[in-house]
């Protein structure tokens, strides 16, 4: 019998293919199923286990329960010149932001900027993954999302904001996209899963018991907090802003309304693309 601590190897392709069936089997359709399942061993390929698929159990339940829709009629409900507004009617949170990005890539070859909001989304991982879509078309991608509130605003002992992430990409000619992929929280709830998961404890200044007490239990981690203080639960209010009430779908108000605990259904997405060559000379500024 091999040993518990025994590591194997997979191949990613396999991995994929894996993932991949287990969506297909919950009801997702193969195209989509293939997307979500290459996002999250993409996060796996970079070393960020939190958002690949360690995440997939929770997926297949939210897909049971009808928290994301296997089936979704997503559509653009709006297009104004370089922006677009997509219903994403609950689709897996991939397959929403790697259609919204490759939307807001066609609205900046025609205007040089895309902004394609999207609504209604579930949770979309990694987000760096969409950013580097447009760096992949010679653009620079930036990916935002919004959800409901889990990260302290700075000073207070419960959630008040959530750890929305920001990621940000830019195109080299001559070697890989630069990318930043960060949550406004000190570390990703993910990351706190992986400690729980491998009964590990976590550092201080990760979160908050339930009792607004720090922790380093990551079982009783009740509230991340936000990175660098003020700077990042500002952040994250203004992504809320940018994701949330732009589209007329607000996340925290509700949620803190009805005291904090309203488990929506849904999420709020932006991605963004820019053209590079209505700068100048492209090649010179990817170099």
């Amino acid at each position: 019998m091999p040993s518990k601590n025994e590591s194997h190897v997979i191949a990613s392709a396999d991995l994929e293919r894996f993932a991949s069936a287990l969506f297909a089997a919950a009801g997702v359709a193969p195209a989509m199923a293939d997307e979500w399942a290459k996002s999250l061993v993409w996060a796996n390929l970079r070393g960020v286990d939190s958002h690949g698929v360690l995440r997939i159990p929770g997926y297949i339940e939210r897909l049971k329960t009808g928290a994301i829709n296997p089936t979704p009629q997503m559509r653009v409900e709006k297009r104004a010149g370089a922006v677009a507004v997509l219903e994403a009617d609950r689709a897996p949170g991939a397959v929403a932001m790697a259609t919204a990005m490759a939307e807001a890539i066609a609205r900046a070859r025609e205007a040089h900027v895309g902004w394609c909001a999207a609504r209604n989304i579930t949770h979309a991982g990694a987000v760096g993954y969409f950013a580097l879509q447009a760096a992949s078309a010679g653009m620079i991608g930036m990916v935002m999302s919004a959800s409901g509130p889990m990260m302290a605003y700075h000073g207070a002992k419960v959630a008040g904001v959530s750890s929305n992430p920001l990621a940000i990409a830019f195109p080299a000619s001559n070697r890989p996209p630069l990318l930043l992929d960060m949550s406004t929280s000190t570390v990703a709830m993910g990351k706190v899963m992986s400690a729980r998961d491998a009964g590990q404890d976590i550092p201080l200044g990760w979160g908050l018991d339930a009792e607004g007490r720090d922790t380093t239990d990551p079982k009783k981690l009740a509230t991340l907090l936000p990175l660098g203080g003020p700077k990042g639960s500002g952040l994250s209010f203004m992504i809320e802003c940018l994701c949330s009430l732009m589209v007329g779908n607000p996340i925290i108000a509700p949620a803190l309304a009805a005291g904090g605990k309203l488990d929506l259904p849904f999420l709020n997405g932006v991605a963004i693309a820019v053209d590079l060559t209505a700068f100048g000379d492209r090649q010179a500024a990817a170099r």
